[in-house]
């Protein structure tokens, strides 16, 4: 666990993990800046995201500057309340553009980073999605002026799979609870994939697979699909619901006794957004997570991650979604410093191939369907006796380059 002490002494190393994303001068000219647009949700209902996002490009662009900037040039975000709707982000994309904000970030939906692509290519700009977790972006929605800096969705499942053999390897029988969604299936068959392949190696157990149960989106009464789970004769549970569905599902789950009947859970991408809203009644279990940085205490850049955002605000432990608007922002500036220019076909040729230093460590961004390839973690969530009502008692990770699938841009994944 990181403590105050692991923080200060990882943030005194910071400066040297900082300025070595290249030789930003000391000062620079503050009338002459790089500007880069953030559009992400900062209201409605994906606003949590959307402001950790917003947190971690501000602490980004706040550190480089702090170093002299780039190029001796400060970075200057420009944000954008998306609202994750894909009229309102493409009217915002065109606003920016059109202002001669080339370097876009922060969008978190899938369908909005879809959305905007084409517009990329039309009027000259570049990309990167922040949390869009769909698969066909580096696939059959491939768009060269598109990147992803975080992990696709396909080595997130495998690595929460790999995970539990690690954790759980001695659980044999697993179902799931999935939403009726394009992302449920596909989350839940490579997760099964992923058991499939590290429980006969790692842990010693065939694993038995049965029938998820599939329950709706945005439903107020999911007592059913909780009894269909009750009789179904589960070790391990896999989780894929998200958010107000997720905390709907497991309040009204508490009286079957569905968390006592599961040896153990895997969510698939909550972070701490149950947790926060269930408190004492949170359920125990395995959470996939951006960045955790009780994962990383030699790391000095998410020490500063985490010591800058402890400063400023009165929420932690800080959701892993912060980390990633912080590696875009650290994406961008070395793709500038690399290219000596902010010209957009520039950005796009130092993106491709490029190894940058992120809290998560180093992350390669694939030249062939600009996906970066990162680490894969988990932290274990469970009820406590404290004022948040919960605690982080266990985290693990993976790395991430033998769990990503092939790129194959322009052609759905198989």
């Amino acid at each position: 666990m990181v403590t105050r002490r692991t923080v200060l002494k990882g943030a005194a190393a910071s400066a040297v993990a900082l300025s070595s994303y290249g030789r930003w001068s000391v000062g620079y000219a503050a009338d002459n800046p790089i500007r880069i647009g953030v559009m992400t949700p900062l209201s409605g209902p994906a606003e949590t995201s959307g402001r950790s996002v917003k947190a971690g490009v501000e602490i980004a662009a706040a550190q480089i500057n702090a170093e002299g900037g780039v190029l001796g040039r400060p970075i200057q975000l420009e944000f954008r309340d998306d609202k994750a709707n894909v009229a309102q982000a493409t009217a915002m994309a065109h606003e920016l553009l059109g202002s001669g904000v080339n370097l876009l970030t922060g969008s978190n939906s899938s369908s909005v980073v879809a959305a905007l692509g084409p517009v990329m290519q039309q009027e000259n700009g570049v990309l990167i999605g922040t949390l869009a977790s769909a698969a066909s972006l580096n696939h059959e929605n491939y768009n060269p002026n598109v990147f992803r800096a975080s992990e696709t969705p396909y080595a997130r499942m495998r690595g929460l799979a790999q995970i539990a053999s690690k954790q759980s390897g001695d659980l044999k029988r697993w179902s799931g609870i999935i939403p009726d969604t394009d992302f449920g299936h596909s989350s839940w068959e490579t997760f099964v994939g992923g058991l499939k392949e590290f429980f006969p190696s790692e842990a010693g157990v065939e694993p038995e697979i049965l029938d998820p149960i599939v329950v709706p989106l945005f439903s107020s009464d999911y007592k059913s699909y909780i009894a269909d789970a009750m009789k179904t004769p589960f070790e391990g549970l896999f989780h894929a619901t998200y958010g107000a569905d997720s905390v709907t599902l497991f309040q009204q789950a508490r009286p079957y006794g569905l968390t006592k009947k599961a040896k153990a859970i895997y969510d698939s991408g909550n972070e701490f957004v149950v947790a926060k809203a269930m408190k004492e009644h949170t359920p125990a279990w395995w959470g996939s997570i951006f960045w955790y940085y009780g994962n990383h205490e030699d790391n000095p850049m998410s020490n500063a991650l985490y010591e800058d955002y402890a400063a400023k605000y009165n929420d932690l432990p800080p959701e892993g979604y912060i980390a990633e608007g912080h590696a875009d922002i650290y994406a961008f500036a070395k793709a500038i410093e690399t290219a000596g220019s902010t010209e957009t076909a520039a950005v796009i040729d130092a993106l491709k191939g490029m190894e940058w230093e992120t809290a998560t460590g180093i992350r390669t961004m694939r030249a062939e369907d600009n996906q970066a390839i990162k680490t894969i973690e988990a932290v274990y969530i469970e009820p406590a006796d404290n004022e948040n009502g919960w605690t982080i008692s266990a985290a693990d990770k993976v790395p991430g380059g033998d769990l990503i699938e092939p790129p194959s841009p322009g052609k759905k994944l198989e």
